[in-house]
């Protein structure tokens, strides 16, 4: 899809983990993780805005 047709939150959306603001014990925690190759599995919970879906 065109980038100008593309719906805002997507466009928007961090591609990697260091465009993520706010949450630095979070992103500190995933980047340990993809370090050492070693995802566990993960629940992410909260309300709607948080980032769930970004991380």
């Amino acid at each position: 899809m065109p980038e100008e047709f593309e719906i805002w939150v997507e466009k928007y959306r961090p591609k990697v983990l260091d465009e993520i603001v706010g949450q630095d014990e979070i992103v500190a925690r995933l980047k340990t993780f993809v370090e050492k190759k070693s995802m566990p599995h993960l629940l992410f919970a909260g309300p709607a805005g948080t980032g769930k879906t970004t991380a």
